[in-house]
């Protein structure tokens, strides 16, 4: 399939801006806004920028790349793109469309509760303007959301028919985006993505020109607390559904350069934000005559209960909180119809979908969406967000990994068995995830002392030390059984060993995508997947305060129906706690989360 000549009957954008922005629209989102400004205040202000700019060069730039650059050479979604490396690696792509549907399916009902939000700002205003952010926030929780039913146990007692309403309309907004084809869509993100790029820079130059506004810049980027680097090694796994989008690209288009645009553009959007986010929490620190910490600097709890509150005390204060709710409308909805797409791409690619019309596949999803939303519509809604938005952040990292591994190891692997052996081969794919396994069972399954780091690195290199000499000897052995007048080098065999099957596929691609560096497919193969295994592992024996893993009880929830709800869902999403005031995180775009969040 990958290798066919481009369709001529495929849907375009209308042009490469088009692209673009919709590309951005949909990596850039909530967590923009409260995450990114909120993990740079937590983790050393400026000295989380080290962490930040190495996951973006080095996991966060190359996975994007992946994405766009795979759906652009073979001209369709996920399931076919990893279909056509290997027929047995469908359900790697099938894996990525899962985790963007269940995305979507709770993303939507939390852009409902923003237009829920905006439309009561008009009936009960004094809510805003005249409490604190923490009294504006209970509001939110209480009367927005509807958990003033909820009991001790959060199970859902009643359905909250307002919120029923505006999941409604959050997807016939995202059918309105879909229905007509790519080249329109793209023509929507012009003003989706357009206008939240220009109000951020609205909002930026009103929140720094108040008093007190000095005191959260400064603790947003002007302290560099470089110790967290070392004392808090969790910033570095904190610091971190393009394929349907690339795949309505030509196949001759700039791939390489495209992700660099997409994933810059993300960054800076994160980085302008968090100085309008934190100069604002500086002024309501200084109204209020308390130290920064004193208000709320991160979650949900920052976006509808401090931020409106400090827009509120401006003129026209009322006003300036319904435009940061537009705003994060039309954030979300880009986002929501971007996740929808790569579904919907996915289903006009099958042989089912063949004969049914691009209206009528989004429909069809378009409903079921509603009708999934509906757990969200309830008085315990944002509990239930909040555990399933914890729990598909491991598929999202296993869905990162096996993308990975597609092309850096199972892509040319048969020929590199033919021409190494397959017992080198096992020994030598063994040998390279074995160790980093292992390490990261002592680095994450002994408790924590001084011997836990040296312990794991001393695994780590005796593993893969050990490993390597079996390989090599493997290796040996099949290059004395050539012939001798065709017998190959040690460096010749060395780079087929480690580079040449990726190396092979990007010299295929880039025929067409254009430009790929060699350094993409070394990072790939040889730097990514060993991340994204110590990030999983890490999350996976992460404990509470109890001692308890929080894979199984995170937030203290009750196993049914959240704990088994949630991890079925990861099998097949992260938002903060406590258990009393949840506090989501928005998940962004696959890389970011895999890469940046």
């Amino acid at each position: 399939m990958g290798d066919q000549t481009e369709a001529t009957t495929r849907d375009r954008w209308g042009s490469k801006i088009a692209f673009i922005m919709a590309a951005v629209g949909f990596a850039v989102g909530f967590g923009n806004v409260w995450r990114f400004p909120s993990l740079a205040y937590e983790y050393g202000g400026g000295a989380f920028f080290i962490p930040y700019i190495l996951a973006l060069l080095f996991i966060g730039i190359p996975l994007v790349t992946l994405e766009v650059s795979l759906g652009q050479y073979h001209q369709t979604g996920d399931v076919g793109v990893f279909g056509s490396i290997h027929r047995r690696l469908k359900g790697v792509g099938l894996g990525s469309v899962i985790a963007a549907w269940v995305l979507v399916t709770y993303y939507a009902p939390l852009i409902a509760w923003v237009i829920n939000a905006f439309f009561d700002s008009f009936r009960n205003a004094a809510i805003w303007e005249d409490s604190t952010g923490s009294e504006a926030y209970s509001y939110f929780l209480e009367e927005i959301i509807g958990e003033k039913t909820l009991g001790a146990d959060f199970l859902p007692t009643r359905m909250v028919w307002a919120n029923v309403g505006y999941i409604a309309v959050t997807w016939f907004v995202v059918w309105l985006c879909l229905a007509w084809g790519i080249e329109a869509t793209g023509k929507v993100t012009y003003f989706t993505m357009g206008l939240p790029a220009i109000l951020i820079f609205v909002f930026l130059g009103r929140a720094v020109s108040l008093p007190g506004a000095s005191v959260g810049i400064n603790a947003y980027i002007g302290e560099w607390d470089m110790s967290v680097l070392v004392n808090q090694p969790e910033c570095w796994s904190r610091a971190g559904v393009l394929t349907a989008f690339g795949s309505y690209c030509p196949r001759d288009g700039p791939a390489f350069q495209n992700s660099i645009i997409i994933s810059v553009c993300n960054s800076l959007f994160s980085f302008i934000a968090g100085f309008a986010v934190f100069a604002g929490l500086g002024y309501l620190a200084y109204e209020e005559g308390v130290e920064l910490d004193q208000v709320a600097v991160s979650g949900p709890s920052l976006l509808f209960g401090a931020y409106p509150v400090v827009l509120a005390t401006l003129p026209g204060g009322i006003h300036w909180v319904r435009l940061l709710f537009f705003t994060l409308f039309l954030l979300g909805i880009d986002s929501a119809f971007a996740l929808t797409d790569a579904v919907v791409t996915v289903t006009a690619d099958s042989v089912p979908g063949a004969n049914l019309s691009r209206k009528q596949i989004v429909s069809g999803w378009c409903v079921l969406g509603f009708l999934t939303g509906l757990l969200y519509a309830t008085d315990a809604g944002f509990r239930f967000l909040d555990v399933f938005d914890f729990y598909i952040n491991f598929l999202v990292i296993i869905v990162g990994l096996f993308e990975c591994v597609a092309v850096g190891w199972i892509a040319g692997l048969e020929q590199q068995c033919e021409e190494l052996g397959s017992k080198t081969m096992l020994a030598y794919i063994f040998t390279t995830f074995g160790s980093i396994i292992a390490a990261s069972g002592v680095w994450f399954g002994i408790p924590a002392d001084g011997n836990a780091l040296l312990g794991g690195f001393v695994t780590l290199f005796v593993f893969y030390l050990t490993g390597m000499a079996v390989t090599l000897f493997l290796l040996k052995k099949t290059r004395d059984s050539m012939p001798e007048e065709s017998q190959r080098s040690w460096k010749e065999l060395l780079y087929t060993l480690y580079f040449k099957n990726v190396q092979d596929y990007v010299e295929k691609i880039k025929k067409q995508i254009g430009y790929m560096p060699f350094i993409w497919g070394v990072l790939i193969k040889h730097v990514i997947p060993p991340v994204l295994i110590v990030v999983f592992v890490l999350g996976a024996v992460a404990t509470n305060s109890e001692g308890e893993s929080v894979f199984g009880h995170y937030g203290g929830y009750v196993a049914w129906p959240y704990q088994i709800l949630g991890a079925q869902a990861e099998e097949s999403e992260a938002v903060e706690k406590p258990v009393a005031v949840a506090e989501p995180v928005a998940t962004e775009t696959k890389a970011e989360a895999e890469a940046v969040a």
